[in-house]
């Protein structure tokens, strides 16, 4: 069982709808109904005084007239009327609330946070938000944002301050056949924040990999020390690198940006790992949520296309990974494989007419070369390829016969082609096999494996002084 204090914040038995609507579009409706619709397991209470029943359900005129016990408020009234609520909340024993309303430090209400926080505090409740989408648990089914979108069940948790670009995300993620745990809005963190979450999330047994976006950090030392005892990988996007950026973030949320220099310290200091955007986010979580961590950077390369086995060899060495020659050991293991006249080095060449034997077996030497810590199979849809063929061997030694736990090193796919391969892309992807469709991107997701793997190596280490 988890210990934390927003467990039942993100696990309520119970929620009241602040500020429901009757009318379909108004945010307390779409908050409503998105709740229900999610099939919630919970008791759900929408607060409205002007209405008996919303959605089919009994209304109640206050947090306060109700008979019954509440752990979460998703408030969406607005902001003048929010401290009120709060305190209505705070009363009621209300543990949590997710305030969706805008209106607060964005457009320059410093005063309305202030008073909110303050009230929450002295009654120990918990504030996500303002200004915020609020959150969807997919793992157990509980839709608490006013958006529409819901993410595919997975082991990725991802922290966003901008709640559009969240839903973007899902849609992204669900496209892409990659599965949540949590997607969360932050929005303007006057009380939880990327540290509160991060403690989450490290204790969380359906979260793998930590996903985040971040416009600002307000308390810098606070976030450090959460990265520092999480010891699963967390991605970030950090927004705001130029100033027309910076300037963006400041109309969005009301925050600052930042030196870029100092964020980019803080995550090579804490080993987080930096994607620069949206689909390098995902890219890399996909690697990390699925793969363990490369205890080393030489990197083995299978491919039945001699140029894009060049391609891969440049972007791991453009990304600072070694691509090294074979030992004597596996290049006669690979050398019985080959046609005659095909002498074998890394990147291992197949050739074109390569099929299921071949790649395993190729694969399979490279993987028990202790000189080798990561592989990457490739294929190419040439005249001779069998894409079938590849698909079969890549998902029979990574989900059938988990050769990456095995050996306890990555192995990611990399395609290029076209109609035949996504079709087959499709079924790996659904078997959680992480695989790319060019060469920059498969290295880039190597390039993510390698940066966890020293983190976990100074992990281990600490932990043996």
């Amino acid at each position: 069982m988890i210990q934390h204090s927003l467990n039942l914040f993100f696990n309520p038995s119970s929620i009241a709808v602040i500020g429901a609507s009757r009318t379909p579009t108004k945010i307390g409706y779409e908050t409503l109904k998105n709740v229900l619709v999610s099939n919630y397991q919970g008791k759900v209470y929408p607060i409205n005084p002007n209405a008996s029943h919303i959605l089919g359900l009994k209304c109640y005129p206050s947090v306060l007239a109700l008979p019954y016990d509440v752990d979460l408020a998703l408030i969406t009234v607005p902001a003048k009327f929010v401290p009120k609520v709060i305190l209505e909340c705070g009363k009621k024993g209300v543990q949590g609330a997710i305030i969706i309303s805008s209106g607060f430090s964005e457009i320059g209400e410093n005063r309305l946070e202030d008073e909110v926080l303050e009230t929450a505090q002295k009654h120990g409740m918990r504030i996500l938000g303002p200004n915020t989408m609020g959150f969807k648990n997919a793992t157990n089914s509980l839709d608490a944002a006013f958006v529409y979108g819901m993410p595919r069940k997975g082991s990725i948790a991802l922290i966003s301050q901008s709640g559009a670009l969240s839903i973007g995300m899902i849609h992204l993620a669900n496209s892409e056949l990659i599965g949540l745990s949590k997607v969360i809005g932050t929005g303007n963190k006057i009380d939880i924040d990327d540290a509160d979450l991060i403690r989450y999330f490290s204790q969380d047994s359906a979260t793998r990999v930590i996903a985040l976006y971040i416009e600002e950090i307000k308390n810098g030392k606070d976030f450090i020390e959460a990265v520092k005892h999480c010891h699963k990988p967390i991605v970030a996007i950090k927004a705001g690198k130029t100033k027309a950026g910076a300037k963006a973030i400041s109309s969005h949320t009301g925050a600052m940006a930042g030196s870029d220099k100092i964020y980019g310290s803080v995550f090579k200091q804490t080993g987080i790992i930096r994607a620069h955007d949206t689909v390098e986010l995902f890219d890399f979580t996909r690697a990390l949520g699925s793969q363990p961590s490369s205890k080393g950077d030489h990197i083995g390369i299978v491919t039945n296309g001699g140029g894009a086995g060049i391609l891969l060899a440049d972007a791991c060495e453009e990304n600072g990974l070694v691509v090294p020659p074979l030992t004597k050991k596996t290049y006669k293991r690979i050398d019985d494989v080959l046609p005659p006249l095909i002498h074998p080095s890394n990147p291992v060449d197949i050739v074109g007419d390569a099929g299921f034997y071949r790649y395993e077996m190729c694969s399979r030497a490279l993987l028990e070369d202790s000189s080798i810590d990561a592989l990457i199979i490739t294929s190419v849809q040439a005249g001779y390829a069998r894409p079938r063929e590849f698909a079969g061997a890549i998902e029979k030694m990574i989900y059938e016969q988990h050769l990456h736990e095995e050996y306890d090193k990555p192995i990611i796919g990399c395609w290029i082609g076209g109609k035949e391969y996504e079709d087959l892309v499709i079924d790996l992807k659904r078997a959680g096999v992480p695989i790319y469709p060019s060469t920059t991107r498969a290295a880039r997701a190597i390039w993510a494996l390698v940066e966890q793997g020293k983190k976990s190596f100074r992990f281990s280490k600490k932990s043996k002084n």
